[in-house]
């Protein structure tokens, strides 16, 4: 069963805030949105509304054309994709695995004594371990795309229609995992039994309507406030 690693957040500790940001021809109206340590946001809205375009920003992997984004220092945000993320086919599970943290402890980012054991997440059987990626299932790729975002002890994971190519079980343990982490977790989806499933986290809805707030689910002024003491900022 998926096993979450323990993780060094604080329910409530700041995140992430974003402020009116809009993508040019990707994403709009502006979205507005705060996420602290342990909050949950569940993002819709049809193919092509941004959803992906948005959980893009969030990650820092696309800057936005308008608005701000602002990161805590010491924040782990990581990102799922839609995608499996391209390896070399020749590698096994766990070869990518280890050197993926071996990066991690190398950029600074996880101190070596944090590493997490792959075994220890419950997502690939030994035998899936030794496996070249080339040889892998799709299903088998996706376990391993979730078990590298996992391997950082990330305090914020952004979730990219994550019952892509997962089995039945796996979905149902995944969306029990998501409950209980003490990580904040944001899930882009059109996927109709997770939304049902998810359907008592705060919602936004993108493309179209008027951007809410993700706390009070109700469309607010876009804020230009200032980042916090010991944050960074994302410019646009």
């Amino acid at each position: 069963a998926l096993r979450w690693p323990r993780l060094g957040v604080r329910p409530g500790a700041p995140q992430l805030r974003a402020h009116g940001v809009v993508v040019d021809g990707r994403l709009a109206p502006p979205v507005d949105l705060v996420l602290d340590g342990g909050e949950r946001l569940l993002v819709t809205g049809p193919n092509g509304a941004g959803k992906s375009t948005l959980l893009a920003v969030l990650a820092g992997a696309l800057r936005p054309t308008d608005g701000h984004v602002w990161t805590a220092s010491g924040a782990r945000v990581v990102r799922v994709t839609q995608e499996t993320a391209a390896q070399d086919p020749r590698l096994t599970a766990r070869e990518v695995y280890d050197r993926h943290v071996g990066r991690l402890v190398a950029d600074g980012v996880l101190p070596d004594g944090d590493a997490v054991p792959l075994g220890s997440l419950g997502l690939l059987d030994p035998d899936a371990t030794g496996t070249p990626v080339g040889r892998m299932s799709q299903g088998q790729q996706r376990r391993l795309d979730l078990a590298l975002a996992l391997s950082g002890r990330p305090t914020l994971i952004l979730l990219d229609e994550p019952t892509n190519h997962l089995s039945a079980p796996l979905v149902d343990e995944l969306t029990g995992a998501l409950r209980d982490t003490g990580a904040g977790v944001v899930v882009a989806t059109h996927d109709r039994q997770l939304l049902r499933d998810l359907a008592d986290w705060p919602l936004l809805r993108v493309g179209g309507a008027p951007a809410p707030d993700a706390r009070s689910g109700v469309p607010r002024p876009v804020a230009r406030e200032e980042p916090a003491p010991g944050t960074r900022r994302t410019p646009s």
